[in-house]
C-alpha cells in the first residue's frame, strides 16, 4: 500500500534559505524533513492554542478541548494547568465575591471583580440573559 502525500511549497529570503541549510547540516536532517517537523509542530501547538481558547470561552469543556487539540485529556488539562487557567463551575460566584468585598470594604478586590466582570463582558458569546 503506497502513501499518497501532497506538495506544498514556501518563499524564503536567501537570508531564511541559509539560516534553514545551516540548521540542517547541524541536525545531520534533510531541509525538507526539517521543514515538515517544523510544520507538523507548529500545526499542533496552533490546535491546542484553538482548543485552549474555545475552553477559555466555555465553548467546550477538558474533554472537548483535548479532542480539539488532538491530545490526551491529561495532556490538555496540564496545559491548562500549566497557564493557570481556571474556569469557575459556580456562574454566581462573582456576587459572593462582590458580597465580601462591600462586607469588609475591600476596595483592592472591588476593582478586581470588576475588571473580571469587563473582561467576560467582552469575551462572553452573544445570547440571551439569564437570571438568577
Amino acid at each position: 500500500m503506497s502513501a499518497s502525500t501532497v506538495t506544498k511549497s514556501i518563499r524564503l529570503t536567501p537570508e531564511e534559505s541559509d539560516e534553514l541549510t545551516k540548521l540542517a547540516e547541524q541536525t545531520t536532517s534533510t531541509e525538507a524533513a526539517l521543514m515538515k517537523k517544523w510544520v507538523l509542530e507548529g500545526m499542533e501547538a496552533q490546535k491546542l492554542e484553538f482548543a485552549i481558547q474555545a475552553y477559555m470561552q466555555r465553548k467546550t469543556d477538558l474533554r472537548g478541548g483535548a479532542a480539539m487539540a488532538g491530545v490526551p485529556y491529561n495532556r490538555f488539562l496540564r496545559e491548562v494547568q500549566a497557564r493557570n487557567i481556571v474556569i469557575l463551575e459556580n456562574d454566581r460566584f462573582l456576587d459572593h465575591l462582590a458580597f465580601l468585598a462591600e462586607a469588609f470594604d475591600n476596595k483592592t478586590l472591588r476593582q478586581a471583580i470588576e475588571r473580571v466582570e469587563a473582561e467576560t463582558a467582552t469575551t462572553r458569546p452573544a445570547g440571551p440573559e439569564t437570571g438568577g
